[in-house]
């Protein structure tokens, strides 16, 4: 009786000890956040390259099934299928808090209480950094 009252305790108190190892492990931030399907904010995470630029990363995000995206003549043209309108009257825009690449004259956008300015490089020069968002927003002109 003593050792089926030991067996149940222990594995009793693994199980907890599994439930709180479990609650205490750093969650991280998703990379790719939709806050609808025309606002997609890119968190750019630790695991970025000093020489990738925006399009690289995207790139990777598009190979894991994390974002979809085309580009012509160097523009993103569409994101998650929602594509550019032919005379550009809407069209995807970018914003980024990475504020040596960014410029509010040209437009801003607000997300969680912050402002961010549009950037002043597109997604194909830009080069990304770890820690920045950046945001696509498809405006109306």
């Amino acid at each position: 009786m003593k050792k089926t009252v030991r067996l149940v305790t222990f594995i009793m108190l693994m199980c907890m000890a599994s439930i709180l190892l479990c609650a205490c492990v750093d969650k991280k931030d998703p990379i790719v956040l939709k806050e609808s399907d025309t606002f997609i904010i890119i968190n750019a995470n630790e695991n970025v390259s000093e020489d990738d630029t925006l399009v690289d990363y995207m790139t990777k995000l598009k190979e894991s099934g994390e974002l979809d995206f085309a580009m012509k003549n160097g523009m993103i043209t569409s994101v998650n299928g929602i594509e550019n309108a032919a005379d550009f009257s809407q069209c995807w825009m970018l914003y980024t808090s990475d504020t040596s690449n960014a410029n509010d004259a040209w437009g801003t956008v607000e997300y969680n209480g912050k402002i961010y300015g549009s950037a002043t490089l597109g997604a194909e020069l830009l080069k990304i950094k770890a820690g920045a968002l950046y945001i696509w927003v498809y405006q109306t002109f």
